[in-house]
């Protein structure tokens, strides 16, 4: 009966997260004995140092300032936050108070004065307003609301836990012994002696009649789990061995995934929990530093789009480290559901009078995929209303998921669809590293650290250009068509200053680089040979450090270049001529900026305050969207229809945003956003205009991240992630290489310590034979100027974008094939079944064929035609 069935969290394991990805620079108190942290939906809270708490958003990162919450004199021994209310906080100290704090105003909302020494406070799980108090004496439990004490049993008890629906309670002390209580009929169920080490015993509730004890015997930590039908027989035991730490355990319901640690190891054990509770070890993970306390994290922050069923936040001495669990799956373009079954919703099943009153209530059980309209997960504000409004909220929310209208049902059906299926031609792309032939190999003395305006690396028709180490602002020009080990020293270009940003020209027949840096002047490099450069011309006009620079994607030689004092200027860099100059007037300064390649008089501009401008330069007005959020720096890109953003936050954080562009209006609506995680380094983008493919890569790590942004739902769509061989520094896009027979949609360098590497994506396809026109529909054409400089300027010829159907001449589209409809005609392997024929129809067939050949041969014999003697002259 103890066996394990097949588990799908057997595989599950822990992402190893850098120190930059941890939020470190904290102090903490080493005296709490219970709950050290605990973590809500926005905030993660931690015992600070004396009798202070330590307040974290949820998600920030980085060397930290946490933010202090002072109101008990002696050490914070327990804390946990209200599961129906994500602002609420109750902890417990040894000056014998209980406090209810809002972490979102940072404020105390309540005190409850038990004048014993508070050891463990917890949460009712079904009730709201319900708070079981463990004091050095006796057991409590309050009504929040109207902090008034509604039972008390004089019992010695230094921890307690609460059953799944909250029916029966266990308390237990430091001389081992074990109640299990009936707290609204005031009786014990069950006692036992567990531990007889006189050490504090740890335990948690595992399902609804199971328990799994963490205490001492013999000096030897274990745990075990028992029924509470009989206390005595123990189910499962798992003995760790000696050591000073208090053995602890968190155990997550939805997966029975079960984690045991002890304070002061290096590492804690991942564990699952059986039917009948048999307790089966899958791993045992390892801590650089000394391991202070865990929290599980709600499941309405856990990123399910990637597999992560749980999210450990470990307290260290210095540091809190997310620590998630993730399932390793082949995709995670599609939502598993088998890995996210339904959880506990954010409202209570029944108000604190109706269950002390008998009434057991039960939590609505919500699902986890983003597509389902009950994700809102977050729970009721600090300032909501009463239990009763609670009550009416359930009944109302019952109500309206029971019946929904026919249309919003059919709209929500199509959602669904798109998120669960994942309807997209480029669903299946891979990415290709090429032949090591195909590579450039030999470089020397790359800069690996640059400026965060700088993409790093810049390609051309030909060359391509990265920065260098040392001082002297120097730049290094590689031959990308002298592919395989090169001993030909690569040109080197000596700017004024330190470059910061530069860009091949798209449309110059002679290859030309712009270089901008903190000289807030432009030189224009013309490469002659690997051997020599020639300074063309310098264009000045800037009064400050030049932080972005974008050359056209349509008009031959037409500049944009802006500097840290949000000045813009457009340039003829062939004349040398300045053509226009605007002035931004954003104090917080330009992070990122981009050219409408389907308007041609439109430019971008994304500000550090989170605005987002959109500049006309035909008739100089400005459009103004505010996303809502700080930005330290970014990349942007517009599409036929899109303009996406990819940011980097004030804590580390980075995302991508999408909106949507009206061609009419000349306006533009966020869409959408989604996270990329959290890192140092900038994801730079690069965008497909005709097939809206984003590919995000960043400094320092070795995965490229492509999306589908799209202007109905899901807008943004994840592919399949590139695993590259080493570390990129930076990624640069080759523009209309892509053979599209082969079904390459984009082609990328990758710059490594001493080589460039070559990365194509592409969608695999069977019929290659045919052009698959699902993918690759009209386009844009850029591979001629649509207009120079000069006639952009002057408005005297319209800026017309050039459709081009990309079809070879002679190649039969794959629309154009007729399909077998599904279900008229068998599968391969059913024809070949049915081509199969044994010994004995063989057999018949054969004699069914010589038959059929006797039958059309049928006539007279021979013999029968021949004249001979009558038949009675036989007769004698």
């Amino acid at each position: 009966m103890g066996r394990f069935s097949a588990s799908k969290y057997k595989n599950a394991a822990s992402k190893k997260l850098k120190k930059e990805e941890t939020a470190f620079g904290i102090r903490i108190n080493e005296l709490c004995q219970n709950d050290p942290i605990a973590c809500g939906v926005d905030k993660v809270v931690f015992v600070g140092e004396a009798a202070s708490l330590g307040v974290l958003d949820v998600g920030e990162v980085g060397n930290v300032q946490a933010r202090s919450l002072r109101g008990h004199s002696e050490f914070v021994r327990s804390l946990e936050f209200n599961p129906f209310n994500k602002d609420c906080l109750c902890t417990c100290a040894g000056d014998g108070m209980v406090k209810l704090w809002d972490t979102d105003k940072m404020t105390c909302t309540s005190t409850i004065n038990v004048s014993e020494q508070v050891h463990m406070a917890r949460f009712h799980p079904v009730a709201d307003n319900l708070v079981l108090v463990a004091d050095h004496s006796h057991i409590r439990l309050f009504d929040i609301s109207t902090q008034k004490q509604v039972y008390s049993d004089e019992k010695s008890c230094s921890t307690v836990s609460w059953s799944y629906h909250g029916s029966l309670a266990c308390s237990a002390n430091k001389d081992g012994k074990v109640s299990i209580l009936d707290i609204r009929c005031n009786k014990s169920v069950a006692s036992a002696t567990m531990f007889d080490s006189g050490k504090d015993v740890v335990h948690e509730w595992i399902g609804v009649d199971k328990l799994v004890f963490a205490g001492y015997k013999n000096r030897d930590r274990v745990y075990q789990t028992v029924d509470v039908s009989n206390l005595s027989k123990i189910i499962s035991k798992i003995q760790v061995g000696a050591g000073s730490g208090v053995p602890h355990v968190k155990y997550d319901h939805d997966t029975r995934m079960l984690f045991l640690y002890a304070k002061g190891d290096h590492g804690f054990s991942y564990c699952e929990v059986g039917n009948e509770g048999t307790i089966k070890e899958n791993s045992k993970e390892h801590c650089n530093d000394v391991i202070k306390g865990i929290a599980l994290a709600p499941k309405s922050i856990l990123n399910v789009m990637t597999g992560e069923v749980n999210r450990l936040m470990i307290l260290h001495q210095t540091s809190v480290s997310p620590t998630p669990f993730i399932v390793p799956r082949r995709s995670y373009v599609d939502f598993h559901a088998d890995l996210f079954p339904e959880t506990r919703g954010p409202l209570p099943g029944v108000d604190a009078e109706g269950w002390w009153n008998g009434k057991d209530g039960y939590r609505e059980l919500i699902s986890l995929d983003p597509a389902a309209k009950s994700s809102q997960i977050n729970g009721k504000s600090s300032d909501s209303a009463d239990t009763g409004d609670n009550i009416t909220k359930v009944e109302e929310a019952a109500a309206s998921t029971s019946v929904p209208e026919p249309e919003e049902n059919e709209k929500h059906k199509a959602v669904i669809s798109h998120l669960t299926t994942g309807q997209s031609s480029l669903r299946n792309i891979q990415g290709v590293l090429a032949h090591r032939d195909l590579h450039y190999h030999g470089l020397k003395n790359v800069q690996t650290v640059f400026p965060p305006e700088s993409n790093g690396f810049q390609i051309g028709r030909k060359y391509g250009a990265h920065h260098l180490t040392g001082s002297g602002g120097r730049l290094g020009v590689v031959d990308l068509g002298n592919t395989g080990h090169n001993n030909t020293p690569q040109l080197e270009i000596v700017n004024v200053g330190s470059p910061v940003v530069f860009e091949w020209d798209p449309f110059c027949e002679e290859d030309v680089l712009a270089v901008g840096g903190d000289c807030s002047t432009v030189n224009l490099w013309k490469i002659d040979s690997m051997s020599s450069a020639t300074l063309l011309g310098t264009l000045k006009g800037h009064s400050s450090k030049l932080c972005l620079m974008s050359y056209h994607p349509g008009v031959a030689g037409l500049l944009a270049t802006c500097d840290t004092s949000g000045t813009l200027i457009l340039w003829d860099s062939h004349s040398q001529a300045k053509l226009k100059t605007y002035e931004i007037g954003s104090e917080s300064g330009c992070v990122a900026m981009c050219w409408d390649p389907t308007d041609g008089y439109v430019i971008y501009l994304a500000q550090k305050s989170g605005r987002i401008v959109a500049l006309n330069c035909r008739t100089d007005t400005q459009k103004v969207v505010d996303i809502n959020t700080e930005i330290r720096h970014a990349r942007m890109s517009a599409s036929r229809d899109l303009l996406v953003i990819s940011l980097h936050g004030q804590r580390n954080t980075r995302s991508l945003y999408t909106l949507t562009l009206s061609r009419d209006s000349h306006d533009f609506v966020m869409l959408s956003n989604h996270n990329l995680g959290i890192g140092t380094a900038l994801h730079t983008l690069f965008l497909d205009v005709d097939l809206n493919l984003a590919c995000c890569a960043a400094r320092g790590e070795e995965t490229i991240l492509p999306f589908e942004v799209r202007t109905e739902p899901p807008y943004i769509m994840p592919l399949a992630v590139y695993s590259g061989q080493g570390t990129q520094y930076a990624c640069a896009q080759i523009r209309n290489s892509c053979n599209k027979m082969e079904v390459e949609v984009m082609k990328l360098y990758k710059l490594c310590k001493d080589s460039v590497q070559l990365i194509t994506m592409h969608v695999p396809r069977l019929r290659k034979e045919y052009f698959q026109d699902d993918i690759f529909k009209t386009m844009i054409d850029f591979s001629s100027p649509i207009l120079t400089a000069a006639e952009w300027s002057s408005e005297n010829k319209p800026y017309s974008v050039r459709s081009i159907d990309p079809c070879p001449e002679g190649v039969k589209k794959v629309s154009t094939v007729e399909v077998v409809k599904k279900g008229s005609q068998h599968s391969k392997i059913q024809q070949e079944h049915l081509k199969y024929k044994s010994h004995e129809a063989q057999r018949d067939e054969l004699f069914n064929s010589f038959a059929e050949q006797i039958q059309r041969d049928a006539g007279p014999l021979e013999q029968d035609l021949m004249e001979g003697c009558e038949e009675d002259e036989w007769s004698d």
